[in-house]
């Protein structure tokens, strides 16, 4: 079933939010996407986690690591090449960060979806590039769940992880919130 979704590029948040949790290799294993990230977003601003949710040690933290995953063919490291995807990417940073906006260039031109949490990332990609799907956090998250079985314990505890290492919360707008809540607040789903 891999790859049966096309290629996913997730953006710094989400990047971030998924390592996290500490199960990013089960959770690009078990995506029925290729997972991708622009060089840019990898080099300038996903960069660490925090090792810690106390304010005592929040200076503490991991960097982000990738290099056995895109070893494996996990995740794609991927670049602005095509002149196409360089006028896109400036066009879009006139809107959003330039993290957002080389991922939506990159996706457009070669027909990947995006994850991004970003507010108005999604609304600007979604009104400049309509044709690329945006995906976010937490539908990675249910999606790895499902796919996988995990059991209600260990996706909590995934869940904890990206709180305190990525100060992960999702809006109560998001669609599912009532999802998140049921799975942080221990009831059986």
């Amino acid at each position: 079933m891999k790859n049966t979704l096309g290629c996913l590029l997730l953006d710094a948040s989400c990047l971030i939010n998924i390592y996290a949790t500490g199960c990013l290799p089960e959770i690009a294993g078990t995506l029925p996407y290729q997972l991708g990230v622009a060089a840019y977003v990898l080099e300038r601003e996903a960069l660490y986690t925090w090792l810690s949710d106390q304010a005592s040690t929040r200076e503490e933290r991991e960097p982000i690591d990738l290099s056995r995953l895109v070893d494996e063919g996990m995740i794609d490291v991927v670049h602005l090449e095509h002149p196409e995807e360089r006028i896109t990417f400036v066009d879009l940073a006139a809107l959003v960060d330039d993290g957002e906006a080389v991922t939506g260039a990159l996706a457009l031109h070669r027909g990947c979806s995006v994850a991004t949490d970003d507010r108005k990332a999604r609304r600007v990609l979604g009104g400049q590039v309509p044709s690329v799907p945006l995906v976010s956090t937490l539908e990675l998250l249910k999606l790895w769940a499902e796919e996988a079985a995990v059991p209600d314990t260990e996706l909590r505890a995934a869940m904890i992880m990206m709180r305190s290492r990525a100060s992960y919360l999702p809006g109560d707008r998001d669609p599912l919130y009532p999802w998140w809540s049921k799975v942080m607040c221990g009831a059986t789903l």
